[in-house]
C-alpha cells in the first residue's frame, strides 16, 4: 500500500481541506519524513482557516520506531488486525459468561495470531521498505496484545496513528515508558482533528477567546461605581495574563518536548542499526567458533599423527644402527 503524503505547498488549500485525510497521510509516511511533512500540513491547515486543527496537527508526536512499525502493519495488514480486535470482543463476551474452555480457546488464538503476525514479519525482515529490529517486533507483538485486551486501545492500533507502542498490564494500558495510556485521550486527539473552528478544544481557544470579550468589553461602556467591580475586573486582567504566560511557557515545554520525542526515534533508530549488528556479529562469533573447533581437531589429530610418526622414526634409527654393527661385527670375524 504506498502512503498517502501531504499535499505540497503548490497544492490549492481552503474550506474543502481534508485535516484527518492529512493526519493519516502523515503516519503513513516514511518515518524520517514526519516531522517535515508535519509542518507543512499544519501550514496547509492553518491556511485554510483552521487554526485550531493546525496546532493540534502541529503538536501530533513524531511516532517511535516501534509505533511506527505497528502503524504500517495496520495499514498493509488490516484484515489481521481486525481479526484481532474482533477477538478482544468474543474474549470479553467469554468472561462475562464465565465460560472458562471458551476462554481458554480463545487466549490460546489470540497467542497464535500474533506470533503469526511477528514471525511473518520476521521473516521478511522489513515493513514498508525499513529493516525491523527484534526490540521493535517484540513491542509490536505487546500492542497487538494490547490491542485484543482494550476495545480502545483497538480501535487505536486499527486507526494506524500511534506515536507510541502500548502494552496491557494488569491495571490498563501502557505506553513504551511505563506510563498509563489513555487511549480515549489519544482517539480523541488524532481522530478529531478534522473539521474548522467549531469543534475548538473547551480548554484552549474557546475558554482563551470568551475570555478576552469580557476584559476588552467594558459592560455598556460606563466606569464601575463600586470598587469592588475594579477589583474584580483588575482580578480577571492579572488572572488572563497569568493564564497567557503560562500557555505560553506551555508551547515552549511542548515543543521541547516534541524536538525530545524526536531525537529519542533517532536515538532508537541507531539502537535498531545496532542490534542488527550484533545479530550479525553473533552469527558470524558462532560460525568462527565451529570454525576454531573443527581447526583445533584438526590439529591434535595432526599432532598424534605427528607424534607416531616420531617414534616409528625412532625405531627405524635404532634398527639401523643395529643392522650397520651387525655387519661390522661381521666383516670383523
Amino acid at each position: 500500500m504506498s502512503p498517502k503524503a501531504p499535499r505540497g505547498a503548490d497544492a490549492p488549500v481552503g474550506d474543502g481541506t481534508d485535516v484527518d485525510a492529512l493526519v493519516d497521510g502523515l503516519f503513513a509516511l516514511p518515518l524520517e519524513q514526519f516531522v517535515v511533512a508535519r509542518t507543512a500540513a499544519a501550514k496547509e491547515i492553518k491556511a485554510s482557516g483552521d487554526a485550531v486543527g493546525a496546532e493540534r496537527v502541529a503538536r501530533l508526536a513524531k511516532p517511535t520506531v516501534a509505533a511506527w512499525v505497528v502503524n504500517q502493519v495496520a495499514r498493509e495488514r488490516p484484515d489481521d488486525v481486525a481479526a484481532l480486535v474482533a477477538l478482544g470482543d468474543e474474549l470479553r463476551d467469554a468472561t462475562a459468561d464465565r465460560d472458562r474452555t471458551r476462554i481458554r480457546t480463545l487466549d490460546r488464538l489470540r497467542r497464535e495470531r500474533v506470533e503469526r503476525v511477528v514471525a511473518e514479519l520476521r521473516d521478511a525482515g522489513e515493513v514498508a521498505g525499513r529493516a525491523v529490529s527484534t526490540t521493535a517486533l517484540d513491542r509490536l507483538a505487546e500492542t497487538l496484545t494490547a490491542a485484543v485486551m482494550d476495545p480502545d486501545a483497538g480501535a487505536l492500533v486499527r486507526a494506524g496513528r500511534l506515536s507510541q507502542a502500548l502494552q496491557h498490564v494488569g491495571f490498563g494500558i501502557v505506553d513504551e515508558g511505563g506510563e498509563p495510556a489513555d487511549v480515549v485521550e489519544l482517539r480523541a486527539r488524532t481522530g478529531g482533528t478534522g473539521g474548522g473552528s467549531g469543534d475548538a478544544d473547551p480548554g484552549t481557544s474557546t475558554t482563551r477567546g470568551a475570555r478576552s470579550a469580557r476584559v476588552s468589553d467594558p459592560a455598556d461602556g460606563e466606569p464601575p461605581e463600586e470598587d469592588a467591580v475594579a477589583a474584580a475586573e483588575r482580578e480577571v486582567e492579572e488572572t488572563a495574563a497569568e493564564v497567557d504566560r503560562l500557555e505560553a511557557e506551555r508551547d515552549e515545554a511542548d515543543t521541547r518536548a516534541r524536538a525530545a520525542s524526536d531525537a529519542v526515534g533517532q536515538v532508537e533508530d541507531e539502537l535498531g542499526r545496532v542490534e542488527d549488528e550484533l545479530a550479525r556479529l553473533a552469527d558470524e562469533r558462532e560460525d568462527l567458533r565451529a570454525r576454531l573447533a573443527d581447526a583445533r581437531a584438526a590439529e591434535s589429530a595432526a599432532q598424534e599423527a605427528l607424534t607416531a610418526a616420531d617414534e616409528l622414526l625412532d625405531a627405524a634409527e635404532e634398527r639401523a644402527a643395529a643392522a650397520r654393527k651387525a655387519r661390522r661385527t661381521a666383516r670383523r670375524g
